[in-house]
């Protein structure tokens, strides 16, 4: 055989493999195409679908609230949708939660809000929930957001940002700006009194109120589960993430004062419960808000030596006599300095 037809029979092979190979590639491609057609094809049927399933949902809403007014509750929902006339339409309104003890979330039914396209849109929301529903003034809307600017471009700001605001609530409610969530009034700014509106910082200060009433009406054991539920709510400070704004700052001083109010009230009636590690726990809480208040050192110090931990007791009063002398320039008072006295003879307290 010839050396030219040996390499040719070599050849035939390799040429067949590149032939096959482009074959795959072009079918493959083909595949590809028709998977992308296919994948258009649902994508749109989806998005009749969900069209023509939102329009049967919204005729059941209208033919159950028209029939009996009832309103729709969807599982795993806070509370049920308000039904709300707007441009001769029935619209199924959600609820809006707000949690201002914390960070600030914001729920629209169950669509929780992550991102925000304008800041001034959400410090806007934090403005109006601060108010309790009550109508805000465009003037103390306009110094609150933008201190300092000219009138006319701090008004135009704030169109913008109530804009803004009413787009995303919009957006996650499904309504596309046919529900006015903010409502203008004569010049004045407020969220729409038909909104079923849900705020974290009432519903603990809801809590704390029952539990003094029933406080006063002997109920202390129903009481104790008001300030847990209360204490349970706070998350983090009123708006903590506005430290610096000055129309942040009374309302949370004041809900601060209510939760170590209600930390004291918890951890006083676990000693009494001879509950000593739930009391270390409140205590320690509310040094973690105000880290001069001897009322918890106090208790710190009876809890461990309760407990058989002196030198534990002992490092509390220690922390306490440091922490009095560089906040407050003071010694501790005098049933402090008693209590240490005694655990330094040896004396269970």
């Amino acid at each position: 055989m010839r050396k030219a037809d040996t390499n040719d029979e070599l050849a035939n092979p390799y040429q067949t493999a590149v032939e096959i190979l482009r074959l795959v590639q072009r079918d493959y491609r083909r595949a590809i195409e028709q998977l992308d057609n296919v994948s258009l094809y649902l994508g749109q049927r989806e998005a009749a679908t969900g069209k023509h399933l939102r329009t049967a949902l919204e005729a059941l809403e209208k033919n159950a609230a028209e029939r009996n007014g009832s309103l729709i509750v969807a599982d795993g929902q806070r509370s049920g949708c308000n039904s709300v006339m707007t441009s001769g339409e029935t619209l199924a309104v959600p609820t809006l939660e707000v949690y201002c003890l914390g960070r600030f979330q914001v729920r629209v039914g169950c669509i929780k809000i992550d991102q925000w396209h304008s800041t001034k849109a959400k410090s806007l929301l934090k403005y109006l929930v601060g108010q309790r529903g009550h109508p805000v003034a465009k003037d103390i809307l306009m110094e609150a957001l933008w201190p300092g600017w000219e009138p006319s471009l701090a008004n135009n700001n704030l169109k913008a940002a109530a804009r803004a605001l009413r787009q995303a609530l919009g957006a996650a409610h499904g309504s596309n700006g046919d529900f006015a969530w903010i409502l203008c009034q004569d010049g004045n700014y407020m969220i729409n009194p038909a909104v079923d509106l849900w705020l974290d910082v009432d519903e603990f200060e809801h809590h704390w109120q029952t539990a003094k009433r029933l406080e006063k009406q002997g109920e202390i054991a129903e009481a104790i589960k008001e300030h847990q539920t209360a204490e349970s709510l706070y998350k983090g400070d009123y708006m903590e993430d506005n430290l610096y704004e000055e129309w942040t700052t009374l309302r949370r001083e004041a809900v601060k004062d209510t939760y170590l109010a209600i930390l004291g009230r918890l951890a006083d009636y676990s000693m009494k419960q001879d509950d000593y590690e739930g009391c270390i726990v409140y205590c320690q809480k509310i040094l973690t808000k105000d880290p001069c208040r001897e009322d918890a050192y106090q208790r710190l110090m009876c809890c461990h030596s309760r407990l058989g931990q002196r030198s534990r007791a002992i490092n509390w009063y220690r922390l306490c006599e440091r922490t009095m002398k560089a906040e407050l320039e003071v010694s501790p008072d005098a049933r402090t300095v008693g209590l240490y006295t005694k655990l330094l003879s040896g004396e269970h307290i």
